[in-house]
């Protein structure tokens, strides 16, 4: 309310500076000089005195704006003046100046807690502008990288670790790379992880580091576990019947450790060494195979990558597996994305891969009475990867084998061998792809090759 008095008394001066104006060049027209003179002083006292409000109250507004600029917040105006438009004025801009002072208050905070946040983070954490040039680092980044997180110069770390500001450096938003570290006699493999961040008109890079030695040891490790557990599993089951049918045999011509003399062999004896060495040669046949099939596992090609023609190879597989699928009463279904017509791989190895993973699919079908159907879908991501997915609406696979599936050796097939899955994993990852499974009763229980 007082501002719109203040308002309106200096409207009043206004008008009262125009109607004395007139007024005096009424009293000039009528020859009354002397009254006209008076008239045209009061106005200008007026003029006056409205030309110095507005100048004094400019150069407020303009000193409010300059110290606003130069980040200046303890700028104070004064209210105990008479003036009341005035006073209105800087009582608001005051107002205006603590609410900013808040506003800094609360920003400084928030950047300290970040801050403190980033330096108390288990992970390593870095922030580049888009000069490249280091924001903001942890402690973590410093121990990785050899430098001292006491340190306040930002370009240490690229004058002690030329190879590991490069990564920060090289490493693009949204992409992962791995780095092989070496400090101290000691080795780290750190991953590396980028995320583009907008601040202001600006985009800042934040870079995660963190050491997946220790991961990735223990995964090693468990898996050699797994691996050497199936590995004895199935040479204990080969050898045991070996090693009883051998006692056996012992048992036959032997009495207390003594060999049985010539005469005291008979058919009956000589027919039960020879079925006995018969299941010794097939349980060693069996072993042998065994290994051939860890020697096939350990011994992948190296991919050959070419462009070929999806239609082609589709075609290929239908013909491949026609007759089967005739015979055991299974429906194929192909769909492919429009645009999808090369695929960039090792066509033998993606074969392999793929006609296993479809054998697999008709045995599974073969536990179901009707409706056994298989699909094959093609397609590609906003990676550009392709994307295969071989489905079939046989019985789910639960949790827990899902879990060993892609284990060498396991197997749930009664004359199995254990190596298919795994080995078309080996193979998805020769040529930088994956092999993932989807099973639940709800749906069909899906392959999915990324490639």
């Amino acid at each position: 309310m007082e501002s719109k008095s203040n308002t309106s008394s200096q409207v009043i001066v206004f008008l009262l500076v125009i109607l004395v104006n007139v007024a005096a060049g009424f009293c000039i027209g009528n020859e009354m000089v002397a009254f006209a003179a008076l008239l045209l002083v009061v106005g200008l006292l007026c003029a006056v005195q409205l030309i110095f409000k507005f100048r004094q109250t400019n150069r407020s507004i303009a000193f409010f704006f300059d110290s606003i600029r130069n980040e200046d917040t303890t700028v104070n105006f004064p209210v105990n003046i008479e003036d009341q438009s005035l006073k209105a004025l800087n009582n608001s801009m005051n107002q205006l100046n603590k609410h900013i002072q808040e506003i800094k208050l609360q920003n400084e905070y928030k950047e300290k807690y970040y801050r403190a946040l980033i330096q108390q983070a288990s992970i390593g954490l870095v922030v580049l502008n888009e000069q490249n040039e280091i924001e903001l680092i942890n402690e973590v980044i410093c121990r990785y990288a050899g430098i001292s997180p006491a340190s306040t110069n930002m370009n240490l770390l690229k004058i002690k670790n030329q190879e590991f500001y490069d990564v920060l450096t090289r490493i693009e938003a949204g992409d992962s790379v791995t780095f092989r570290n070496i400090l101290s006699g000691s080795v780290q493999l750190l991953l590396f992880r980028a995320t583009a961040i907008k601040s202001g008109d600006n985009t800042v890079k934040l870079i995660t580091v963190q050491d997946i030695r220790q991961e990735l040891d223990e995964k090693e490790l468990e898996s050699y576990q797994k691996l050497i557990s199936i590995l004895t599993h199935e040479i204990m089951n080969s050898l045991a019947p070996m090693i009883s049918v051998s006692k056996t045999l012992v048992n036959f011509y032997t009495t207390d450790d003594v060999p049985v003399k010539t005469d005291a062999v008979n058919d009956t004896m000589i027919s039960t060494t020879v079925q006995g060495l018969k299941l010794i040669e097939e349980q060693g046949n069996g072993l042998v195979n065994f290994v051939n099939s860890y020697r096939r596992l350990t011994k992948i090609p190296a991919p050959v990558f070419q462009r070929f023609a999806v239609d082609d190879w589709l075609e290929q597989l239908t013909i491949l597996f026609a007759e089967r699928l005739k015979s055991d009463q299974i429906e194929l279904e192909i769909v492919v994305e429009k645009t999808l017509t090369e695929i960039y791989a090792d066509k033998n190895l993606i074969n392999q891969v793929v006609v296993n993973l479809i054998s697999n699919a008709i045995d599974a079908l073969l536990q179901i009475e009707e409706h056994r159907k298989i699909t094959i879908e093609l397609s590609s991501n906003r990676d550009n990867r392709v994307i295969i997915k071989i489905s079939n609406n046989g019985p789910s696979i639960p949790a827990d084998i899902q879990e060993k599936i892609f284990i060498p050796f396991y197997t749930t097939k009664e004359n199995g061998s254990g190596i298919g899955l795994s080995l078309s994993r080996q193979i998805m990852r020769s040529l930088k792809g994956s092999i993932s499974l989807v099973s639940n009763e709800q749906e069909d229980t899906v392959f999915i090759l990324e490639i």
